[in-house]
């Protein structure tokens, strides 16, 4: 078994939200490469990680080579097959601390005033987000059937994030609504933001990025469906 197989990706946090800009994965992944004091080999795994996320990057799985990795990561194959056994293995790191920084993504609701700042807040960080690593969201798309896992810890993500937000509509709803209702809304907006952008960053929908040119609209037009969808009375 390769060193660090079973081991966890570098600990990586998002930045504040209050008006800064969505972290890159890959580099975060090149500053948890680079923390002082980090042992050698523990400095050698990250490195490994954050030369895949930069392979992964530039090219589709199905290209991606150990080599590649080994090139950018700067150590042999041998070294490189100490720390992960495949692209697969590789891949599946990369991807599992994309999963970690989603779910250490802030909110919008700790600083605003109202339900519907707390989304205007949020879809500007995640849209910002989504665009900087839109590569890698495709990338659990494509690895679905290879990784299947991959596709479990998205949702596993996706429902952590979907209690967050189930639980602040029920703090704040003018007039309660059956929960099941409510809990298909959530998952049912959370699908459309990820569609619609990747419409836009991933497919590039002629159709689409024209009307999504000014950021600012689409901001504010996701964040009101969003509200109507799960915060207006009934």
């Amino acid at each position: 078994m390769a060193k660090g197989s079973t081991a966890p990706s570098p600990a990586i946090e998002a930045p504040g939200q209050d008006g800064q800009p969505a972290p890159r994965l890959t580099g975060l992944l090149e500053t948890a490469a680079s923390e002082p004091g980090l042992r050698k080999g523990e400095r050698t795994r990250r490195r490994i990680i954050w030369a895949s996320a930069v392979a992964l990057e530039q090219t589709p799985f199905a290209l991606l080579s150990m080599d590649r990795i080994a090139e950018i990561a700067s150590v042999s194959r041998a070294a490189l097959y100490q720390y992960v056994a495949s692209k697969e293995e590789a891949a599946r790191l990369v991807l599992l601390a994309l999963q970690d920084l989603t779910l250490t993504m802030p909110s919008g609701g700790a600083s605003a005033r109202s339900p519907l700042e707390a989304i205007v807040a949020t879809n500007r960080y995640y849209i910002d987000y989504f665009e900087k690593n839109a590569v890698f969201m495709e990338r659990v798309r494509e690895l679905r059937e290879t990784l299947p896992g991959l596709m479990a810890e998205k949702q596993r993500v996706n429902r952590r994030w979907a209690e967050r937000v189930l639980a602040h509509a029920v703090r704040h709803r003018p007039s309660p609504l059956d929960p099941a209702r409510l809990k298909l809304r959530v998952f049912a907006m959370e699908c459309m933001v990820d569609d619609v952008l990747r419409e836009i960053f991933v497919i590039r929908n002629p159709d689409i990025i024209e009307a999504a040119a000014d950021r600012e609209m689409l901001i504010q037009e996701l964040s009101a469906i969003w509200f109507k969808a799960l915060y207006d009375a009934d």
